[in-house]
């Protein structure tokens, strides 16, 4: 029999891809959700839920201890926020929080940890490269995510005593409303980008394809490695278009904006620390924005190499996601 697996961020966006693709494969899911998560998503399968919180030491042990010894662990529960006043939070929930679970899985005997990390934890590019799993990391103190994701990644594989592998996603899309991705993608339909955007670029990928690489790393991955999960590679611009092609098969126009030319994007970024030191940004925070005008380019060669992940195409992903977000049944 195979064994239990707790999944932490279990109502999360991935994390409820990943509680589905572990059901399919068979396993006992242990998921760990706050008081105040929606578990009706996954109302439809048949888990072991724990309330728990990565703040809260005796939570996870508590459901560390119903999975019992021998169990795995996929650890995907993370605050994403780019806003200034959270910096104290993201650390105690990215960093803190992992440290406080990967002690309770050693204690408790759990045989195999996943860690969800993120690209952001591998760096941005230069140039035209595309980074890989062994690359330097460059993405210091842009913003107190990538600064805690990184963190949260150092702590995980330098754990002594537990067979731990990581997997770092790019940019994940799928239908979500509430995610980064798809509020990117309703500014775009809705017409509030203004015409213009960052000069960065995003390497995505779906939600599904980044849960079948989660249970792949699982299953297949080797102890001490990191697997990147991305497909391809878009500037901000381009993914504008190809949307702007998809909304257009939706019966949908929207205006393709232009790109703010690089040397002047520092600037915009300044703009908005001076009004958010006056008025606390909650969207286009100076983190935000610095995130947006660097390149975020990596390539997947060792997961498909090793695990055997062959992600759809993303046209494919995002047709999904838009369909999602314009309220079409079919499409």
């Amino acid at each position: 029999m195979s064994a239990a697996v707790l999944v932490t961020g279990a109502t999360g966006f991935l994390g409820r891809e990943i509680v589905r693709n572990l059901v399919a494969r068979g396993r006992v899911v242990h998921a760990l959700a706050r008081t105040t998560s929606r578990r009706a998503p996954l109302a439809d399968l048949d888990l072991i839920w724990h309330e728990g919180d990565l703040t809260q030491r005796e939570t996870l042990e508590r459901a560390a201890r119903a999975a019992g010894p021998g169990a795995q662990l996929v650890h995907a529960a993370a605050v994403i926020s780019y806003k200034s006043a959270d910096r104290a939070l993201l650390r105690e929930v990215n960093v803190e929080g992992t440290q406080r679970l990967l002690d309770v899985a050693k204690e408790v005997g759990f045989s195999r940890v996943l860690h969800v990390s993120s690209i952001v934890a591998v760096g941005c590019a230069r140039g035209a490269e595309a980074l890989d799993e062994a690359s330097a990391w460059s993405g210091g103190g842009l913003s107190a995510y990538a600064d805690t994701k990184r963190a949260a990644e150092e702590i995980a594989l330098g754990a002594l005593g537990l067979d731990v592998r990581v997997v770092c996603p790019g940019a994940i899309f799928g239908p979500d409303p509430s995610t980064n991705t798809s509020i990117f993608l309703k500014r775009l339909i809705e017409g509030h980008l203004g015409g213009w955007v960052a000069p960065g670029s995003l390497s995505v990928v779906g939600v599904h394809d980044t849960a079948e690489g989660v249970c792949l790393a699982l299953e297949r991955g080797e102890r001490g490695r990191r697997y990147l999960l991305v497909d391809r590679t878009f500037r901000l611009a381009e993914l504008c278009r190809i949307a702007a092609v998809e909304l257009g098969t939706f019966g949908r126009t929207v205006r393709v904006p232009r790109t703010v030319p690089a040397p002047v994007w520092p600037a915009v970024v300044g703009c908005a620390r001076l009004i958010d030191r006056v008025r606390p940004l909650a969207e286009l925070t100076p983190q935000a924005l610095a995130m947006l005008g660097v390149n975020w380019r990596g390539r997947a060669d060792r997961a498909r190499r090793e695990l055997g992940w062959r992600p759809q195409p993303f046209e494919s992903v995002l047709r999904e996601t838009l369909r999602a977000l314009l309220g079409e049944g079919e499409g």
